[in-house]
């Protein structure tokens, strides 16, 4: 048991030492790590988390120029992260609340460094914050902290990296691995042993009081952890021997900020083969088995389980035919992946081009992303089909399908809302003119 933790412990610093390519994906973004540690990104802009210097959505990929050799990537909500080779963090995009460390109160749309702070090794970033993990092992915070996100022990937002403490409060140490999306936080230590802070709608901090946890507490049941994920209100955990653990809402069942239904303890899921890396979207999972193939589940309306169709799964589903795969990474409604050769893949929604092929068209097969993709300029709205609740009782999906970006609706509305009012004025004015006639 001690070689092993030693082993675990080894090839986790080591994955931090040397290059290697990564995916991860937000709010309709996406980014993309190289092995020559250039970053990527593609999807919507509407805040900077471009960082092209500019608001322009991109159904492309986008290098990221203004950055220094990366080595790390995540993605925040609606902002993106990288960690350069001297452990400085850099971020952009959404700065509503702090979480790119800047004191100035407004969005960037181009890298901005985190000043005051190096020897970061992992980053991670939540709706309106970001963690990050240092080489000493300690876990630093900024942003939002409204749900206790920050884990500082207090429910102060904050510009600025604080260091994430204990019931006691004393300094959280130990930690070699960091994971948070929406609202919570997953932290793992040397000893196998997971802590959590956020928020607790669901019990997906894994301790079921239903409450603001504002410090780490450690998650009694779960030992021999070798990884951790998070969704936006569930969490998943893999042991040494690859088993599989689950907790918090059921993503299956996931509608916005509701779900009708969850797990009430933490659930290991059996009759799977040994599982070797997993990942987590808002609303769903993936996992890599020993094989290298990729097995999905939760809510699969927009495709992101890249099983042909748009049915969600309570319990894990293999995706067909996909094979050979070494990292996995995932979004709101996105997917993505690398294989053994280094090439890319994504699936899922792609109603801001964050898929990078060059449309707006919905995946639900993993297809190859090409990162030297040129733009292929203005999407025309009449190519646009269906909306993709029309499809999702469809059983015939083999791959690409266009659907109908939500603006058209929006506008739609819109449109009818000032005919409406204009139609009222009209009716309104001959009444009044009626009236002065009858009292005439």
């Amino acid at each position: 048991m001690l070689i092993r933790k030693l082993l675990f412990i080894l090839l986790t610093s080591l994955s931090f030492c040397t290059a290697a390519q990564m995916v991860d994906a937000g709010n309709g973004h996406a980014i993309v790590l190289d092995k020559d540690g250039k970053v990527f990104t593609m999807g919507r802009n509407n805040y900077g988390q471009i960082g092209d210097s500019t608001y322009e959505d991109h159904n492309t990929p986008y290098h990221v120029e203004r950055l220094p050799k990366i080595k790390i990537i995540a993605r925040g909500y609606d902002h993106s992260l990288a960690i350069d080779e001297q452990g400085r963090v850099w971020a952009w995009g959404r700065n509503n609340y702090g979480q790119l460390g800047s004191a100035i109160p407004i969005d960037f749309n181009t890298p901005q460094l985190v000043v005051n702070h190096r020897d970061f090794i992992s980053v991670e970033g939540g709706h309106w914050h970001t963690v990050a993990l240092k080489e000493d092992g300690t876990v630093w915070t900024w942003g939002h902290n409204f749900y206790g996100e920050l884990g500082d022990g207090t429910r102060e937002h904050s510009q600025y990296p604080r260091s994430v403490v204990k019931k006691d409060k004393t300094t959280l140490q130990g930690i070699v691995k960091i994971v948070s999306v929406g609202y919570h936080t997953l932290a793992l230590d040397k000893n196998g042993e997971v802590y959590s802070w956020g928020s607790n709608d669901f019990g997906e901090l894994g301790h079921f009081h239903n409450v603001i946890q504002h410090y780490a507490e450690k998650v009694e049941g779960l030992q021999n952890i070798k990884s951790i994920a998070v969704g936006w209100h569930h969490s998943v955990a893999i042991n040494e021997n690859g088993e599989l653990f689950m907790w918090g809402s059921d993503p299956s069942t996931q509608v916005r900020e509701s779900t009708s239904d969850h797990f009430n303890s933490i659930v290991k899921i059996d009759s799977l083969p040994p599982m070797v890396k997993i990942a987590c979207g808002s609303w769903h999972s993936l996992a890599i088995d020993e094989t290298g193939q990729v097995w999905g589940w939760g809510n699969n309306r927009y495709g992101m389980l890249g099983t042909k169709d748009t049915i969600s799964y309570t319990y894990p589903k293999k995706i067909p035919g996909f094979k050979g795969i070494e990292e996995i990474g995932g979004g709101c409604f996105q997917s993505l992946a690398i294989d053994k050769k280094g090439d890319f893949y994504t699936f899922g929604g792609n109603a801001s081009g964050q898929q990078g092929q060059g449309d707006f068209a919905y995946i639900f097969v993993p297809t190859k992303l090409d990162l030297s993709l040129e733009p292929k300029g203005e999407v025309a709205q009449a190519e646009m089909g269906k909306e993709n609740d029309a499809i999702a009782s469809e059983s015939n999906i083999t791959g690409k399908q266009i659907i109908e970006v939500p603006k058209i609706i929006m506008y739609s509305v819109l449109f009818l809302s000032l005919l409406f009012n204009v139609v009222f004025f009209i009716k309104y004015r001959k009444a009044q003119r009626k009236d002065k006639l009858t009292n005439l």
